[in-house]
């Protein structure tokens, strides 16, 4: 297939901006011709007397709302012998709306129904495209991760946990968002029960959020045990030196971090206000715990307390992430996509 991947802006160094990349270079490894272009160039393309005849497409994957919308700007759908669109997205669907954006965000939900297809990264997100878009049929296609395969550091495989036993938070930032202050909180119910233990706390420290996590942790009296450690150029030794991860995040367009910590054979203990949080964790491979603090604290508990219960459950989690999320099952997945569209 000739695919034409359109991402605005290549230069942010976000997740966004990797994945994209990779899925271009992973669709033109299995012999596809693939262009890989930014506004400028698309734009140009595009403009060339209804742009069609110059550069023949049979499909474009805008990857997100900017370029969905620059498309429906320029009239492409409107286009007659225009090649089929199919929209990526990387975020949850109402994650692209902001409040004070009004005009934006019509703009948006027009150009929402105009592709001939939709890509979510979970199944929660179906119906939540729906109630913006309705038009377009959706499919579920989730990220995959390239992190290498577990290592045994420690001795999983005999039931011991490192030392000191660790929790790790894999985020790229302290907010909000990642809601740190539930892992905090919840640690602090349960850290006198297990005074071996400690917390690592990954992501830009700098923030408002940052500095009120470590007010948290001194009101706590968790300044020995709960480290913010900024950002790390050792994130797979941060996982090979982990018990389990926690993911108290509320809102990720993929958690991608519970992939790679599986890679790691790493069970991971979030919570269920996470959409999405189902495609990845099951009853096998983690804990899913309710909203709350006492709730998160007995999750935390219950892998603290049985060792075996961490490496069975990481164990499960890295066999499931690698039947379920690897490069070669997504990319299937992808040609599939593309190919029924097409044709």
């Amino acid at each position: 297939m000739r695919i034409a991947v359109y991402k605005d802006s290549l230069s942010t160094g976000r997740g966004a901006d990797c994945a994209v990349r990779n899925f271009a270079a992973g669709l033109a490894e299995r012999h596809h011709e693939v262009s890989l272009m930014e506004k400028p160039e698309f734009l140009e393309r595009m403009a060339e007397r209804g742009g069609i005849e110059q550069d023949p497409f049979d499909v474009i994957v805008a990857t997100g709302s900017n370029e969905i919308v620059d498309l429906d700007a320029i009239g492409y759908f409107d286009r007659p012998g225009r090649a089929k669109v199919v929209l990526q997205l990387h975020l949850a669907p109402r994650g692209f709306f902001k409040w004070r954006h009004p005009f934006r965000n019509r703009r948006i939900r027009k150009a929402f129904n105009k592709p001939d297809a939709v890509q979510v990264l979970c199944r929660s997100y179906v119906e939540d495209f729906k109630r913006i878009a309705a038009r377009p049929p959706v499919a579920v296609i989730g990220n995959y991760t390239e992190k290498p395969p577990a290592i045994d550091r420690w001795g999983r495989t005999e039931g011991r946990l490192p030392s000191p036993p660790t929790i790790l938070y894999p985020a790229a930032a302290l907010n909000k968002i990642k809601n740190q202050k539930l892992l905090i909180e919840a640690f602090a119910r349960v850290a006198a029960d297990f005074p071996d233990w400690r917390v690592r706390l990954l992501g830009k420290a700098t923030t408002p959020y940052a500095k009120d996590c470590r007010a948290l942790v001194a009101k706590r009296g968790l300044t020995d045990r709960v480290d913010l450690v900024g950002f790390t150029d050792d994130l797979a030794g941060e996982y090979s030196r982990a018990a389990f991860i926690a993911f108290p995040s509320v809102l990720e367009g993929f958690p991608l971090a519970v992939l790679e910590a599986a890679q790691f054979s790493l069970a991971v203990v979030a919570q269920r206000a996470l959409p999405g949080i189902d495609d990845i964790v099951t009853e096998d491979t983690g804990i899913v715990t309710e909203p709350s603090i006492g709730s998160y604290a007995e999750g935390l508990r219950r892998m603290m307390a049985d060792p075996s219960l961490c490496v069975t459950k990481g164990e499960r989690a890295h066999s499931y992430c690698r039947e379920h999320f690897s490069r070669d099952k997504i990319l299937d997945q992808w040609e599939s996509l593309l190919e029924s569209v097409v044709k």
